[in-house]
Parts: C-alpha cells; sequence; structure tokens
C-alpha cells in the first residue's frame, strides 16, 4: 500500500508538471513521435536501393538532407513495394518514398514533396517486334507484368486492363518478362536500365513501345501520423530547395535531367503583362487549330454519312499531319471510335464536356485522363449537327505534354521564372516542370486557390522553399488560367 501511494504521488506530481508547461508537452509529444518514425522504400535504383547494405539513391539523399536538417538519425528500411505499401496504410508514423501521388491515393496518405519524378513506359523484348498504339490495345496484346499496389499497377486496373500479372517489384517483373511469361512490363524511363540489368536484361534488348505519362515523386506520410511533423518535413524540404541542396542531388544523380528548369523572356526585354497576353495567345490559337479542323469535318458528307468506314480515312490524315492528338468520333450514346482502335470499350457518357456537346456546343479546354490513351490532354470536340439534330461529334485528346514541350521552345524563362496554366476546375493543365501536368493547383501551394476564382491579378506564394510573385490573366478560348511566376529576392 505505501509503495502503491509513492506511485500515485509520482505520477500526480507528473501530471502537475506537465499540464503546467504545455509547450513542453508538444515539443516531447512531436520528439516521440519523430523518434518513432518507420522509414520504408524499396528497390527501385536510381532513386532508391541498396549498395553494399547501404540505402542510397537520388530521393534517399533527399529524405537523409531533410532528416539533416531536422537533426533526425533513422534507420531506412528496404523491403518488397507492395509491403511497405500495406505496411504504410495500416500503421502510424510510417514515411514511404518514392511514391506518386494519384487521385486514388490522395485521401490514403499525407504528402510531402515532390522529391523527384519520372516517365511510365510500356517496354518490351526488342526481338518480339510488339507495338502498341493505346490503351485500347494493350488490352489484347498478351500478359502485362505490373508491381503489385503500384500506382502504375491502380492507373491501369481504373482504365480497366485485366491482363496484369502482379509482382512485388520491378526486378521480378523484368525477370518475368526474360523467362517469356509476360508480354509487357510497365517500367519507367529513369529506372528501366538498372531494374532491366538486375533481372538479367541488357536495356539495349528492350523497346520502349508507348509511353504513359509523366509522374511527380513523393514521401507518403500514413495517415495518422502528426500533421506536424509532416509539415516540418515539409519545410525542411522547401529548404534544401530553396538553399541548392536539392538541385545539387538531381545534378549528382542524372547532371540534373530532373530539375524543373525555367529557362529567358529575359527580365527588362518584355514585361510580365506582355509575356501573358502572348502566351495566352499562342495556347488559345495552338489548342483552338484542333478545333477549327473539326468543325470544319464535321460539315462533310463523309462525316454526315455515320458511317465509320468512310469517317476513319479522314480523321487517319488528319492525325497523321498532327500528331499531338488523338482523333475520335462519338456517338450520342457516348460509344465512340479512335483511328486505331475503331469502336472501343469505353464510354463517354460521364465526362463533364459530354452534356455541352450533345447540346450542340463546341469545347475547348477540359482537362481530363484520356479513356484511349492513357495520356493526360486537353478536349477540343465538335458537335455534328444535321438537319438541327445533333448526331454525334468528332474530337481530339490533344496530350498536354507536346504542346507544353512547343509551349517551353517558344518561351523559354529566363532563371527564378516557372510558367504554368490551370483550367477551370484546378487542374494544372502546363507547366515549366512538366511532370506537374495533372496534379491540383493546390499541390503546389493552398495560396494558389485565388486564381481560379478571378480574371487577373497578382498574388505572393510560397513553393520549392521561395517566395514567389504570381501574374495570371485568363485566356478567352479555353478559359485557361495563364501564370507566370518569379522568385522574390
Amino acid at each position: 500500500m505505501r509503495r502503491l501511494l509513492s506511485t500515485t504521488k509520482i505520477v500526480v506530481i507528473a501530471l502537475i508538471l506537465t499540464f503546467s508547461n504545455p509547450g513542453m508537452t508538444s515539443c516531447f509529444a512531436e520528439e516521440n513521435s519523430q523518434s518513432n518514425l518507420r522509414i520504408i522504400t524499396e528497390e527501385f535504383a536510381p532513386f532508391n536501393f541498396s549498395k553494399a547494405g547501404v540505402v542510397t539513391g537520388q530521393s534517399t539523399d533527399v529524405v537523409k538532407a531533410i532528416m539533416k536538417h531536422l537533426g533526425l538519425d533513422i534507420e531506412i528500411q528496404i523491403m518488397p513495394w507492395s509491403d511497405g505499401y500495406e505496411f504504410t496504410l495500416a500503421n502510424a508514423d510510417v514515411a514511404l518514398y518514392s511514391t506518386s501521388r494519384t487521385q486514388e491515393r490522395e485521401n490514403l496518405f499525407q504528402w510531402l514533396g515532390p522529391i523527384g519524378s519520372d516517365e511510365y513506359i510500356f517496354y518490351a523484348l526488342k526481338d518480339s517486334d510488339l507495338k502498341l498504339e493505346s490503351l485500347e490495345e494493350a488490352k489484347k496484346i498478351g500478359t502485362i507484368a505490373v508491381v503489385k499496389h503500384d500506382a502504375r499497377q491502380q492507373f491501369l486496373q481504373k482504365n480497366g486492363l485485366t491482363n496484369l500479372l502482379l509482382f512485388d517489384d520491378d526486378t521480378a517483373c523484368y525477370k518475368a518478362l526474360k523467362d517469356g511469361k509476360v508480354n509487357l512490363v510497365v517500367g519507367s524511363k529513369i529506372t528501366m536500365p538498372q531494374m532491366a540489368k538486375s533481372a538479367g536484361i541488357e536495356p539495349a534488348m528492350l523497346n520502349a513501345v508507348y509511353s504513359l505519362q509523366k509522374t511527380p515523386f513523393y514521401i507518403a506520410f500514413s495517415k495518422n501520423t502528426s500533421p506536424q511533423m509532416v509539415k516540418n518535413w515539409q519545410d525542411a524540404l522547401d529548404t534544401i530547395k530553396g538553399n541548392g541542396k536539392y538541385d545539387a542531388i538531381l545534378t549528382k544523380w542524372n547532371g540534373g535531367e530532373n530539375i524543373a528548369k525555367s529557362n529567358v523572356i529575359d527580365k527588362g526585354i518584355i514585361s510580365i503583362e506582355a509575356s501573358l497576353d502572348l502566351l495566352s495567345r499562342f495556347i488559345d490559337v495552338r489548342l483552338g487549330s484542333f478545333l477549327e479542323v473539326l468543325q470544319a469535318f464535321a460539315v462533310t458528307n463523309d462525316v454526315y454519312s455515320g458511317q465509320w468506314e468512310k469517317i476513319k480515312p479522314l480523321l487517319v490524315e488528319r492525325e497523321k499531319l498532327a500528331p499531338e492528338g488523338r482523333i475520335w468520333y462519338l456517338l450520342p450514346d457516348g460509344s465512340y471510335y479512335t483511328t486505331v482502335d475503331d469502336l472501343t470499350s469505353k464510354n463517354l457518357k460521364s465526362r463533364s464536356y459530354f452534356p455541352e456537346l450533345i447540346a450542340g456546343n463546341p469545347v475547348l479546354g477540359d482537362v481530363v485522363v484520356s479513356k484511349s490513351t492513357g495520356r493526360t490532354v486537353v478536349i477540343a470536340a465538335a458537335p455534328i449537327v444535321k438537319e438541327n439534330q445533333v448526331k454525334g461529334a468528332l474530337g481530339t485528346s490533344i496530350y498536354l505534354q507536346d504542346i507544353n514541350d512547343d509551349l517551353g521552345k517558344a518561351f523559354p524563362l529566363s532563371a527564378g521564372y516557372i510558367y504554368f496554366a490551370v483550367d477551370t476546375l484546378g487542374i494544372i493543365s502546363l507547366h515549366s516542370d512538366g511532370s506537374l501536368i495533372g496534379q491540383e493547383l493546390t499541390s503546389l501551394s493552398n495560396e494558389l486557390q485565388q486564381i481560379i476564382e478571378t480574371y487577373s491579378g497578382k498574388c505572393s506564394f510560397d513553393y520549392a522553399g521561395k517566395s514567389w510573385q504570381a501574374n495570371w490573366t485568363t485566356a478567352n478560348a479555353t478559359n485557361w488560367k495563364i501564370v507566370i511566376a518569379s522568385v522574390v529576392h
């Protein structure tokens, strides 16, 4: 009884001390949470991999730089991606990298980043002579190897592909390809050489048969991790981006190829206002040209016939002249034909632009992930109106990455500047860093939300460890917000 009383006194005193000093409680809780943090990654060279028993790689160096800035020394564990993914979903205080941020995953984790980017590509053995021009074709091409719980698997399943064989990691996928167990691997541009070699395949033995999309990588924290901890990590990442350490890491691993580049409209040569006007006009004219052609086709006898055999040759020839997009013929019930797949297994009735087309109105500017190609595209579409009735529509899913590349060449920016465009729903349609296309505007900064709500203006925001001044206007044809931002010195 005496021992129990002493213990009780100790507990009471501890409670009094704790609640009399809230700051001490907060610090202790945060420190304890940091010490309990588990950091998990996979074998995914050159971003993260083990070498002589040490976890290294481009993303790993970023993670270690963040920890150094925060004064942390936490061991990084390597495990198969599927195991690490499930573990992070099921437990508190877990960080998983390098993780693609997708719509399906958005509410499953807390996100920190981006910490890099890559491009997803279908690979086949060179001697197989396989060709691929759409996701629809991929359904019929045989078996596809993909990593279980990976963003690539989730993306393919969302688009209706069922011919998938799941593996724990990329090396196992490439081994299956080498052994003839699968016909394709969904790999990535930067990791393919090392992942293929780890499976005993020389990279030269592989063909890149179809590019899906560029994607940024993040650190995914489990949902019940302390939000303050995640903020501390994001602040640390922003700091190393701002002081040059982040760029030095990317340069070390790939000569800087993975760095978002923003290289002249030299300051002083042309004003921001004039630059915004030029960018807006360029985008409207570039995308509007696709719509003009479709509107001309929509009143031809071949299209009026409603017979795909007569319509297809017209669209095929146009696509040869303008390969930046996939052209399609839409029926009033939402089913549609493409120049590659003919009648597809998909339906466009659920698309936000469908009611406008069926009402007889042209569409320009909707950003979506194409059901036919799997790429992030902008829609240009013209209704087919015959005898005052809408008989369908002609559309082009324009590849935004191609338009972005053209824009970067036509309007190079000086150091310290970036450009981006945002659709009416707040989705990034163009960006100096192409890997951010398709992401939500708020993934850059919550302070940018006001851009969506006003025709033009200026605002300040923090991004990548720097303070920026954004100037924006609205493009007339697409109704996109066109933004040029510069670092505030």
